[in-house]
């Protein structure tokens, strides 16, 4: 069964009917790939007639992690500002999106760019990717003049809510896990608490340099960035709302493989005059970078732990919304995310 076959099996008949009273027939002889961009849920390519789509099956883990009716919202905001691909449709469960494709050329391919940088001093002295930074800063601050979401989630607030999702799980030891993964994600768990009077202050400095909310992705790591015609735009806006101001920068710094020299002009650029920080809030950055590794960790054991049951190797998949990514690899994010923290 070829990918087309499979996704006309699987997809709900409302869904394929939608589609076609959009123009997109889908048939067994359809055109479709599979995009590797995002972590979190599964893309497909559909190359249709002289046109090209981009139809997400959203992860029912992830359905938990985000409200789906807000993603739409902030996806849009951007997408009217040419911040991001036009969302051209979205099913009535929220379960599918289909949005316009684009084409990254060959040879500039954002996500080369995807590093893992902590807080800890180090001199980079070449540049993967010239002016990167001068593409990030217009992103940066277009991004940031947009519209304050109405879903406004303070970083301390956040981190409540992932603890609290995290006791939750553990109260509950994942008895469906294997005890293997029950023993690891019970350790990382434990590793993440440790760090707790850590957290605390990097969120009392946060709050300290913060004079109100603006509207932040909150995961542009270069996966989630697409480079055309000179310009930078979003995917995957599950976690974008009204958060703090240096948010959105230190996701950029910390995933990015800029050079020290990049790094410094972006972040002098951006604070320069910040309506919405402090003259001081340089100094929070630091906490701003660890508080994004942290998050990423809470989220990488969120998805181990409500992920797809685990099939044998003659099991066939029959739901287009498992995690595209098996419990295992999650933890070893969990690990990677952790290590970053300086």
């Amino acid at each position: 069964m070829n990918l087309a076959e499979q996704l006309l099996t699987t997809l709900p008949l409302v869904v394929i009917d939608d589609l076609k009273r959009l123009g997109i027939t889908l048939s067994p002889d359809s055109e479709l790939s599979v995009l590797s961009h995002g972590l979190s849920n599964q893309n497909y390519l559909i190359h249709d007639s002289d046109k090209k789509w981009v139809l997400r099956s959203n992860s029912l883990a992830s359905n938990g992690l985000c409200d789906r009716q807000s993603e739409v919202t902030n996806w849009r905001l951007a997408a009217k500002e040419s911040l991001a691909p036009a969302l051209c449709y979205v099913s009535s469960d929220h379960a599918y999106f289909l949005s316009e494709y684009i084409e990254e050329e060959a040879s500039w391919q954002w996500g080369e760019l995807l590093s893992e940088q902590s807080t800890q001093p180090h001199i980079q002295g070449s540049s993967v990717w010239p002016n990167a930074e001068e593409k990030l800063l217009v992103l940066l601050l277009g991004l940031s003049k947009l519209t304050v979401p109405d879903n406004i989630i303070s970083v301390s607030s956040q981190w409540q809510r992932y603890l609290g999702q995290l006791r939750d799980i553990h109260a509950g030891c994942l008895t469906e896990k294997s005890q293997d993964l029950r023993d690891q994600w019970f350790a990382h768990f434990h590793q993440l608490l440790g760090l707790e009077t850590e957290i605390s202050q990097w969120i009392e400095e946060l709050n300290a340099c913060a004079l109100g909310s603006q509207y932040s992705h909150r995961d542009l790591n270069p996966r989630n960035l697409l480079y055309k015609d000179n310009q930078l735009f979003c995917i995957d806006f599950e976690y974008a709302c009204g958060s703090h101001p240096l948010f959105d920068l230190a996701a950029v710094l910390s995933s990015h493989g800029l050079s020290t020299k990049q790094k410094e002009a972006l972040t002098h650029a951006y604070l320069l005059g910040h309506p919405k920080l402090t003259s001081n809030a340089k100094s929070a950055l630091s906490a701003a970078i660890n508080i994004y590794w942290v998050f990423a960790g809470c989220w990488s054991l969120l998805m181990a732990a409500v992920g797809s049951p685990v099939l044998d190797e003659n099991s066939l998949v029959t739901d287009m919304n498992p995690n595209p990514h098996k419990d295992q690899e999650y933890l070893n994010y969990f690990e990677s995310f952790l290590s970053s923290i300086g």
